[in-house]
Order: C-alpha cells, then structure tokens, then sequence
C-alpha cells in the first residue's frame, strides 16, 4: 500500500526521479499488466483507461522510467491473456446470468458496433476492435459465444494484441521526444497523467448511472408483470 501510495504522489508531482526507481517501478509495472489484462478481458472494467495509457506509458518510456522491449512485452501479455479470458467467459460463461448481466451493461451502439464488426469480418475484427474501447472487450466474449476454433482465436489475439500495444506505445515514445513535448513537457505531461485518471472517473460514475438505470428499469417490469397478474385474477 505504501509503494502504491508513493507512486499515486510521484504521478500528481510529475516525479520522474522516483517513478523509474527500481524500488516501486515493478510495482508500476505489475498495476499497468492488470490494468491492461481487465480492460481487455473483464466487461465491467471496460471502462478503464486502455489507448490513454499505452500513450502515457509511451511517453514516459522517452523519459526513461520504461524499458522499451520489456514494458511493450508486459502490456502485450497482460492485453492478450485479457483477450483470452474473455473468450473463455463467453465460451463457458456465456449464458449465466452473470455475464448476460455483464453484457447488458454495455451500451447499446458497442454491442451494436461489435455485432457488426464480428459478422462482417469474423476474428479479423480483432484488428480494427482493439482500437475501439468496450468493442475491445465485447468482441472477445461474442466469439466465445460463437464457439469459434480457439487455436485460430489465439493466433488474432496475440498478433491484434502486438500491433495494438505497439502502435501506441511507439507513438507516445516518439511524441515523447520531438521538440514540442520537450518545449511544453511539464504542461504536456500533466496533461496526459490526467486523462487516464479523469477517463477513469468518468467511466465509474458511467458505469454505476447504467447500474442503477438497469435496476430501475427491472423494478418497473416486475411492477408491470405484477399488475397484469393481479388484473388476470
């Protein structure tokens, strides 16, 4: 909890110093493989922050804190076997009533745009899904429902998985190093420790207003089928 609360202050002050200390940096890259693992894979954590972060994490590997093979490596494991574990909820899991619950959490134009995506292209809408935020985490769980071929599922999800992570991440390294992120680096870089942290904020005040919308809605059809029983008697 201490290492967790050292880095929490380190990203407010912009402490560069302390977040590549060897002493909370594998503590930084163990929250950022979860964080990556769960947005990808769990669908009431699809609201984490996923494209925001590879970038961040893309532009603190320019003022080295990261290495770049290693945290690439990291974030394409955590982002694969989150894709997996999707996959194996849909596959198992798909019809309890958990997941179905999951499901209809998610906004209506994602599963919209997950349908459309999966029908059209099949497992090759992993490519354009991982950069799209819920599709991402809707689309691994819709071909697990399908009960499509897992050998073939697992080629898609760790190629998606790389290009997705990398393209990012190379991009936030490389904007990390032109001359206007050095000119307005401390603006910048309080810029981008924000938005992953608003995006989150944002997301769970998002995510309980469907929560309890979802509840209200059910409370009302049990009151409805309630009445029309009544009425019958």
């Amino acid at each position: 909890m201490e290492t967790i609360i050292t880095l929490y202050h380190a990203f407010v002050n912009l402490d560069i110093a302390t977040l590549s200390n060897p002493n909370v940096l594998w503590t930084l890259y163990g929250m950022l493989f979860v964080i990556i693992l769960l947005e990808n894979g769990v669908l009431p954590a699809a609201f984490l922050p996923g494209d925001s972060l590879l970038f961040l994490t893309g532009v603190l590997i320019s003022q080295n804190v990261f290495h770049f093979g290693l945290i690439n490596f990291i974030l394409i494991a955590g982002a694969a076997l989150g894709t997996w574990l999707g996959y194996a909820q849909g596959l198992w899991l798909g019809n309890t009533k958990l997941v179905q619950g999951w499901m209809a959490h998610i906004p209506e134009k994602y599963h919209h745009k997950s349908e459309v995506l999966f029908h059209k292209y099949g497992l090759q809408a992993l490519f354009i899904g991982r950069f799209i935020a819920f599709v991402r985490t809707l689309l691994p769980m819709m071909a697990g429902l399908s009960g499509l071929h897992s050998r073939k599922f697992h080629i898609y999800n760790i190629i998606s998985a790389t290009l997705w992570i990398f393209l990012i991440v190379t991009l936030g390294y490389l904007f990390g190093l032109s001359p206007v992120f050095k000119e307005y680096e401390k603006q910048i870089m309080s810029l981008l420790m924000l938005i992953p942290v608003l995006l989150l904020v944002l997301g769970l005040i998002f995510s309980i207003f469907l929560a309890v919308k979802r509840s209200l809605s059910n409370k009302k059809q049990s009151k409805i089928g309630l009445n029309n029983n009544n009425n019958k008697k």
